[in-house]
């Protein structure tokens, strides 16, 4: 979009004003006609990318992807308001860890099709015999239908797709900043790195409103005491007197990463989670100081 926003700035815009006045006064000399032809290529141009830029879109979106047919083994309450759905592993399935699947329930009609497909990131880990998802429930169509499907029910899901993927280099700390559900792209990475024995050195930034609300809370606690590479700083930001809970309370900040991570500008950070909250870390970061390049995001919405 930058290319074609500056082709049509710098070179077409320019190039119409200026033969309009050639033409105007009559000049149709050997310049016009090379800038008309310097015009028209710049023109080509721009339809070329917009057409890329359109199919990236749809690549993105998962609504190209090819679709499979899985059945959903089981399903269950995994925090309050939100649920994990156990399905099939089609034969040749693979996702690297991170990435996410769109997924449709089988017999709704073609016409509602706002309403029942969802992108959701795989929670499983790619060495996993079938496919997690995770959820949280809300009003909307898809998932009030989701959440009371049977076991054995029929889904559909094309994928897998995205690049929310751990970065390659280990000597590089990650930064996992997650809010809600959004820890389910990362239960994903979390868990294959744990398997697969990767040296990555990992620190978690985890907020929810209060410990009944936190999906995958004690996996992490119990991935955390397992793998020596991975950290955990779970923050409760709206508890009650009973909750019991000793640990952070206030929301991820500056001061918060300051006081677990020894250097802010040397990790590599992802946050997924709400739009809102995706928007302020991406701006906190960057006010600590955090290279943009450094810094990779996923957000919620829609839910």
């Amino acid at each position: 979009m930058p290319i074609i926003g500056a082709n049509g700035l710098l070179v077409l815009v320019p190039m119409a004003f200026f033969l309009e006045s050639r033409a105007a006064a009559g000049q149709f000399d050997a310049t016009f006609y090379s800038l008309q032809v310097v015009e028209l290529l710049a023109g080509a141009t721009n339809l070329v990318l917009m057409g890329l830029n359109m199919r990236d879109g749809i690549r993105l979106s998962g609504k190209a992807a090819p679709t499979t047919k899985v059945t959903l083994t089981s399903s269950e309450t995994i925090a309050t308001g939100t649920m994990a759905f156990h399905l099939t592993k089609p034969a040749g399935f693979q996702h690297q860890a991170g990435q996410w699947i769109r997924l449709t329930i089988a017999g709704t009609a073609a016409a509602d099709s706002k309403t029942r497909s969802r992108i959701l990131s795989i929670v499983s880990a790619p060495d996993e015999p079938q496919i997690t998802v995770a959820t949280r429930l809300s009003d909307s169509a898809f998932k009030r239908s989701l959440s009371t499907l049977p076991d054995g029910a029929e889904l559909t899901v094309a994928g897998p797709s995205g690049t929310f993927t751990l970065h390659e280099d280990a000597s590089r700390p990650a930064v996992f900043i997650a809010g809600g559900i959004g820890i389910t792209p990362f239960m994903s990475m979390l868990r294959d790195v744990t398997a697969t024995k990767t040296p990555h050195k990992i620190t978690l930034f985890y907020s929810n409103r209060a410990p009944a609300a936190a999906p995958f809370l004690r996996e992490l606690e119990e991935l955390q005491k397992a793998n020596s590479n991975i950290q955990l700083i779970a923050t409760m930001t709206d508890l009650d007197a009973h909750d019991g809970w000793v640990g952070e309370t206030s929301k991820i900040d500056q001061d918060m990463l300051r006081r677990h991570l020894r250097e802010l500008d040397a990790p590599i950070y992802y946050c997924v989670g709400p739009a809102g909250m995706v928007t302020a870390t991406q701006k906190m970061l960057s006010a600590a100081g955090v290279a943009e390049q450094d810094i990779r995001v996923e957000s919620f919405t829609g839910y």
